[in-house]
């Protein structure tokens, strides 16, 4: 059987690259941990069919694999997890998942570089030292989203129209798939790349993906992109929780959901006013039982009532097409087919940058103006 030569320091980094031990790796691998550090350490090449299996296991190209060094390595994302103390751990799909993000966000600094009228991020900036609820009420205000335009939209719809809101800033939102355990999303902000925020597909619940959408929002703008799992003890992801609350339900519109009630005192309320004032704004139950918590109309420890311990029922199987481009999102794919429309690239690049057939280009086009859409409705 043929062997290949390969560089071990190139088989080790790409086993490290998606964090695995070698164990882990030698496991998926079929082999044994010593053979796979003999591998790695080149006292041993693989034959052709290990090889094979290992650009297969490791998700990279067979062409990343026969460098002769390493690839450069990202730079690591801040850690905001808390973990009783424990060292917080990735898994293979979030790496893969990260991964995935990177190579998107190549394709458009690539596209920025090549189209003047790339549309680049507006993020505004704020500082930790400042109060968190008045920051993110006046995020909302910038932004122009009114409170009616929030009632209005059907329930469950809350985290698509948010989303298109914040891409229409210019900022990447992309849905991969990976471990709840890993995070429910992070952001990225490298230096001269577009920001980005990564939600977990795995996460079932649009209220949930929407609220880490807008912390997640809140890391970036001020300037704390990383992995975050949206706890309380942390200062930062502190902040960013007040944010996104107060960013996703302002007192005007607690006040309009609740009937005007604003009481004085912490109150003890129903479970059905708070489940319905939470379905009116797209938020989920225990969120806005945080919310008035913190504002000091609701007794402490009340969110406990509205853990959500059920699994929502999930969506139908859909297309490929529908599928990928809920992952790409609407600023990756405009940014796509906008250099299409403008002669940057032709229809063959930008199907290979959407990875769809060049047939279903218009598809990819229906869907930017659903995007512009639901951002203005």
């Amino acid at each position: 059987m043929t062997d290949i030569p390969v560089s071990g320091r190139v088989i080790a980094w790409a086993r490290e690259f998606r964090g695995l031990s070698l164990d882990e790796a030698a496991e998926r691998l079929g082999m044994t941990s010593l053979r796979l550090q003999e591998i790695e350490t080149g006292a041993r090449q693989p034959s052709l069919t290990k090889f094979e299996k290992m650009a297969s296991v490791y998700r990279l190209p067979l062409a990343t694999l026969f460098r002769r060094t390493p690839p450069p390595i990202p730079p690591e994302l801040a850690d905001f997890r808390t973990f009783e103390g424990a060292a917080p751990q990735t898994s293979f799909e979030f790496h893969v998942a990260l991964s995935n993000v990177r190579t998107l966000q190549a394709t458009l600094g690539v596209l920025r570089s090549e189209d003047q009228n790339f549309h680049n991020a507006e993020l505004r900036q704020y500082s930790l030292s400042s109060d968190p609820f008045e920051q993110g009420a006046n995020e909302r205000k910038t932004i122009g989203v009114s409170i009616q335009q929030q009632l209005d939209w059907n329930a469950g719809d809350g985290f698509r129209h948010w989303r298109a809101v914040i891409e229409r800033l210019g900022i990447s939102v992309y849905l991969q798939r990976f471990q709840l355990t890993d995070c429910r999303g992070c952001a990225i902000l490298d230096d001269g790349s577009t920001p980005v925020i990564l939600i977990n597909k795995n996460e079932n619940s649009d209220n949930a993906r929407t609220y880490t959408l807008v912390h997640e929002y809140a890391h970036l703008l001020v300037r704390r992109p990383g992995i975050s799992d949206l706890n309380r003890r942390n200062p930062i992801e502190a902040w960013c929780n007040r944010f996104a609350a107060a960013f996703l339900m302002p007192v005007e519109g607690l006040r309009r959901v609740l009937s005007n009630y604003w009481p004085s005192d912490p109150q003890h309320w129903p479970d059905h006013v708070i489940h319905n004032a939470a379905r009116a704004l797209n938020v989920s139950a225990q969120a806005l039982a945080i919310r008035l918590e913190e504002l000091g109309k609701a007794p402490e420890g009340i969110n406990s009532r509205f853990v959500f311990k059920g699994v929502p029922k999930r969506a139908g199987r859909v297309n490929y097409v529908t599928r990928r481009l809920s992952e790409l999102g609407g600023r990756y794919t405009a940014s796509v087919i906008g250099a299409l429309d403008r002669e940057i690239i032709d229809a063959v690049h930008a199907s290979e940058a959407l990875t769809l057939k060049p047939s279903k280009l218009e598809d990819a086009r229906a869907y930017v103006e659903r995007q512009r859409a639901l951002a203005s409705e």
